[in-house]
């Protein structure tokens, strides 16, 4: 005898059953990745993995399992260089991923292969001290100090002292703990009363966090990848003239001089190009300095017209 339901007939019972079912079956399966620095993990079967696949996983992973216990049986036990050395190999995967990670939080002036070279060292120095009757996976004992074999190299890097770097982690600290307070910039006194200091140590405290304001000129320029120029590369250099710089300077000169007097063309050659006086040019002319303002005033107003005309044409 069919039951009927408190909410309905027995037919809508059987379809909402059918209902669940179907968004059930539908619902993708779950798999487990593995970390690719790890011992593999266990994976539940994946809808649609043949058992030959789930076969030839197992396979593989037993035959790594087996293969890093010969190793460290060899170096634990016998202290075979060779072993160690296959160790280290072993584990590059590891330092790899631990660099990638650490290179997401840093500067594009730290290099990923720098972060590498010092996580190898932390990882030689693991192999070196791990005890594996200890009951510890040597991933786990690994990478805190592949890490902070990075860590030390890129503070190495750092030629701002660790008190400075301290000292304006607090500062900032406090500043922005002022401004949500306050609603508002905090004053000099508010943060030299919330630091214990007087105004005269505030002053110093700035001081010596100038240094960190200070950046690479290896590193990009702002707002630039990797494919643009290094700051470095867009310092202008004042002691290299430029080569089109003589050009246009004689290009002027000419253009200037053009249809001149010798006595005009004297006053503007002497002035402007040589740099002297209104004083010296009337000495060489045999002319009084007034006479030279004169002069100079009366071309200065003939090559303004001269230039205007020039630039009018070209816009044309």
């Amino acid at each position: 005898m069919t039951m009927k339901s408190e909410n309905g007939s027995p037919k809508d019972s059987r379809r909402s059953s059918r209902r669940r079912s179907d968004i059930l079956d539908r619902r993708p399966e779950r798999r487990r990745v593995a970390s690719p620095v790890s011992a593999p993990l266990v994976f539940r079967k994946a809808k649609g993995e043949t058992p030959k696949e789930n076969h030839q996983y197992r396979t593989a992973r037993e035959a790594k399992r087996q293969l890093e216990a010969r190793l460290w049986n060899a170096w634990f036990v016998n202290r075979d260089e060779a072993a160690r050395n296959a160790l280290w190999v072993h584990y590059q995967g590891l330092v790899r991923y631990i660099a990638d990670r650490q290179k997401t939080k840093l500067p594009d002036c730290i290099d990923v292969q720098d972060l590498v070279s010092a996580g190898n060292m932390g990882l030689l120095d693991a192999i070196n001290k791990f005890d594996p009757t200890k009951g510890t996976r040597f991933e786990t004992y690994c990478v805190p100090r592949v890490r902070g074999s990075m860590v030390d190299s890129i503070r190495a890097f750092d030629w701002v002292p660790r008190l400075i770097r301290n000292k304006g982690h607090q500062y900032e600290r406090i500043v922005a703990e002022l401004a949500t307070e306050l609603g508002r910039e905090p004053s000099d006194e508010e943060v030299a009363r919330r630091l214990e200091i007087d105004l005269v140590e505030l002053e110093r405290l700035r001081g010596e966090l100038d240094v960190k304001a200070q950046i690479s000129f290896e590193g990009a320029a702002d707002g630039a990848d990797e494919r643009d120029l290094l700051r470095l590369e867009m310092l202008a250099d004042d002691e290299v003239v430029e080569p089109t710089q003589d050009l246009q300077r004689e290009e002027i000169r000419t253009m200037a001089l053009r249809g001149l007097q010798h006595a005009e063309r004297w006053v503007v050659e002497q002035y402007y190009f040589h740099n002297r006086s209104m004083k010296q040019i009337g000495e060489d002319l045999n002319l009084s300095e007034s006479r030279i303002c004169q002069i100079h005033s009366q071309v200065m107003a003939l090559l303004k017209r001269k230039f205007r005309a020039y630039e009018d044409s070209c816009e044309w």
